[in-house]
């Protein structure tokens, strides 16, 4: 399991190439700097570690920090460098947060976009970072930013796709399916079974960035196997229920997963969440939407 290191009160003695940003997404820019960290890593014959924050940095987060933990560790990074984005850690001086980087890691290079800032007021930049390099005889890698759609690949055109449901343009923005993983509960399942249509039930962890309320064709490693199912991110207003709940219904699978954690990756928007006049209305709904990803 990949390690944690707290910024504030871990350390870690092992030679290391870190990547320095936020991390949040991991979209193909974020990608090609991994790439980059891990190649000098091979050089160097140390590890990787990536710096990444708790919670949300500006608004919502694409990946909440356990997604992200999962996502890094199959992306291949040895650690974590994790830190409360707080008023304490937004104070520091450029010099100062790198000071204290140096003081609990050991850190052979250094790897960040050429658009990286840090400090506080955001006053540092790749420059200062190089210059600090030379001084304490740490390489420094900057790349250059990745263009997407006539655009720098950023955190925030994610979050334009994911408020428009637009999965598919997202998934190659981001380099794979974008997924909400969580843990599968008991509440609601009664519901899918009424309808024929048994479902396994997620929560959307609290912080995500909202994705547009709807309905999804998606997939998941069930029991070792891909399955495609259909998904109701939102409400459920046919039933009077508008907590926003994660309902998946796996094609052909009849198991209970209760207490699973999924990984649920979306495939294409289908339509829009709409109140039925019954449940058998809906029932007839959800059939037509079957066939859509069969």
């Amino acid at each position: 399991m990949i390690k944690v290191i707290d910024y504030e009160k871990g350390s870690l003695h092992s030679p290391c190439v870190l990547l320095l940003g936020f991390f949040d997404g991991l979209h193909i820019g974020h990608r090609a700097l991994i790439r980059r960290a891990k190649a000098l890593a091979e050089r160097f014959g140390c590890i990787v570690g990536i710096m990444t924050f708790y919670d949300a940095k500006n608004g919502g987060q694409i990946y909440v920090f356990d997604e992200r933990k999962y996502l890094f560790e199959c992306a291949g990074i040895d650690f974590i460098f994790a830190a409360d984005y707080n008023d304490s850690f937004r104070s520091l001086v450029g010099s100062e947060f790198l000071k204290h980087i140096l003081s609990v890691l050991n850190v052979r290079a250094f790897v960040c976009g050429e658009d990286f800032t840090y400090g506080s007021g955001a006053r540092c930049g790749a420059d200062e970072l190089k210059k600090f390099g030379r001084i304490n005889g740490i390489e420094v890698v900057s790349e250059p930013v990745v263009i997407y759609g006539g655009e720098k690949a950023a955190a925030t055109g994610a979050k334009k796709l994911l408020s428009e449901g637009r999965v598919e343009e997202l998934a190659r923005l981001l380099g794979e399916k974008y997924f909400i993983r969580g843990k599968v509960v008991s509440e609601g399942r009664k519901v899918g079974r009424t309808l024929g249509f048994p479902t396994a039930n997620i929560h959307v962890p609290s912080g995500k960035y909202p994705l547009k309320r709807g309905v999804y064709a998606v997939c998941a490693e069930v029991g070792g196997t891909l399955r495609k199912g259909i998904a109701n991110c939102g409400p459920r207003p046919t039933f009077e229920d508008e907590r926003s709940v994660l309902e998946v219904y796996f094609d052909g699978y009849s198991g209970d997963l209760y207490g699973e954690t999924l990984t649920v990756r979306f495939d294409s928007y289908i339509r829009d969440i709409r109140k039925f006049a019954s449940a058998e209305a809906l029932s007839a709904q959800l059939k037509t939407d079957l066939e859509k990803i069969r």
